[in-house]
């Protein structure tokens, strides 16, 4: 009776929250669990086939959303967090919002983003029968901690769920180390090609052996800690992926072929020069190809994915607007590198709060290399920074080089929008966090005059 009262009471709530112009991806889910903690693991029981977890820090959502597709495109019945909220209350929230008002669940796959940090906790009440890890940076130091406190974190979830299977980025030595250590089942996926992923050599999380401590040597170095290496002291290096994707550059294109076992083949063009779109592609289609189904609809999920709010999203507002979430050093620099490829004139708008969403501390913008910016600072007309920590941006702008007659601060969203659309410019950037996102895509949507071209995967 408890389960029932708190998916209706949900219910309600998730369509009042809906009604007041806001997502309800959490409250509902978080009113379900205080009236009935184990919920998570009754709407758990009644998925027929298969559990799948995404987690990382970089790239949940977008991977998570292409599995997603991947699995309709298959013929099968889904829940999925689609919009990101990956606490358990979000989680608990998707299958709410799934489920009839007497809780019953017809689906045969759950697909699920979960926070990382979280994992354990979701753990505690779902049994999962794969997990999916995109990789694993440095993130909001006061929830997350350092990396190696992370890791054991998640050690000690996985060795209470031996029958889980892992796919692991066998780029990123942090994950390989997890991989050693665990006697799951495991499969790996990677990039083969050494491609040059416009990495400035500056941002690495982890470049030390996570066995014995030496600093690890790379072959070849993509971004982040993420590469070909190897340890010269002992026998920890890169494991030989089970899917292994090969990149030709093809003029304004890249395509991506991405191999398996057993004549598994998919084939993936790139309009884009963004690098983790690559590894977010791999991950979906290696777990496609670990969840047993065909090379053809995997494909055909590719192709039917849209990327969801705020993921390289595009507006036209008397120019061109791309809207894109950055919560950490490398989301941030990784997106600063697709600007930096953009010559022409342009203003760039980064907000950043300080919301418990976000992270409380904010001194990861100082692990931010803004300094990018300078390389094509003659191309950016304007500077505008918003948000609750809009002058500690300022001051990081400022330590990195940029004009101070060039930035504006900005004390509302909508102030901020104004300032890139009203800055003569070819083109306009907004950069920003968790908190400030939706709000954001709200002012941009009531005022945008056209889309001029699709979305694509983020980092996010």
């Amino acid at each position: 009776m408890r389960k029932i009262l708190a998916i209706i009471i949900a219910k309600i709530a998730i369509a009042l929250a809906k009604l007041m112009g806001h997502k309800g991806t959490n409250f509902g889910g978080e009113i379900a669990l205080r009236i009935c903690p184990d919920i998570l693991a009754w709407f758990g029981s009644q998925v027929k086939k298969k559990i799948i977890l995404v987690t990382g820090t970089n790239g949940k959502t977008s991977t998570n959303n292409m599995i997603y597709s991947m699995i309709r495109q298959s013929g099968h019945t889904c829940v999925c967090n689609k919009l990101g909220a990956n606490l358990d209350s979000g989680l608990i929230s998707a299958f709410i919002n799934s489920c009839t008002l007497t809780g019953r669940i017809d689906a045969e796959y759950a697909s699920l983003e979960v926070d990382e940090a979280s994992l354990a906790k979701v753990m505690a009440h779902l049994k999962p029968d794969t997990i999916v890890f995109t990789n694993l940076f440095r993130d909001q130091l006061d929830g997350y901690t350092e990396l190696d406190a992370l890791l054991d974190k998640i050690r000690g979830s996985l060795e209470k769920s031996q029958d889980t299977v892992l796919l692991l980025n066998s780029d990123d030595p942090s994950l390989a180390s997890l991989g050693e250590d665990l006697a799951h089942a495991k499969y790996y996926y990677g990039i083969e090609t050494q491609m040059d992923m416009g990495s400035q050599d500056v941002d690495k999380d982890s470049v030390l052996c996570k066995l014995c401590g030496e600093k690890l040597d790379y072959d070849h170095y993509f971004y982040s800690q993420l590469g070909h290496y190897t340890c010269t002291k002992c026998h920890f290096k890169r494991p030989i992926p089970d899917f292994k994707a090969f990149i030709e550059d093809k003029g304004q294109k890249r395509e991506l072929t991405a191999i398996g076992k057993d004549d598994f083949k998919v084939v993936r063009d790139f309009t884009t020069n963004d690098s983790y779109s690559i590894y977010n592609t791999l991950a979906a289609i290696s777990a496609g190809g670990v969840l047993g189904f065909t090379a053809e609809s995997v494909k055909k999920g590719l192709e039917n994915y849209r990327p969801q709010v705020g993921r390289m999203e595009n507006f036209y507002i008397g120019k061109p607007i791309t809207l894109n979430l950055a919560k950490n050093p490398v989301g941030f620099n990784e997106t600063l590198k697709i600007i930096s490829q953009d010559m022409s004139s342009k203003v760039v708008a980064i907000g950043v709060n300080d919301l418990p969403q976000d992270g409380r501390d904010v001194s990861w913008l100082w692990d931010t290399n803004f300094e990018i910016l300078l390389d094509i600072d003659d191309t950016i007309v304007n500077y505008t920074v918003f948000g609750r920590r809009r002058y500690d941006m300022a001051l990081r702008l400022k330590y990195a080089g940029i004009d101070e007659n060039k930035l504006t601060v900005a004390e509302t969203v909508e102030d901020a929008i104004d300032s890139v659309v009203k800055n003569l410019s070819d083109t306009g950037y907004v950069l920003l966090n968790y908190s400030l996102l939706f709000e954001t895509q709200k002012i941009l949507k009531g005022r945008n005059e056209d889309v001029k071209a699709d979305s694509v995967p983020s980092v996010s």
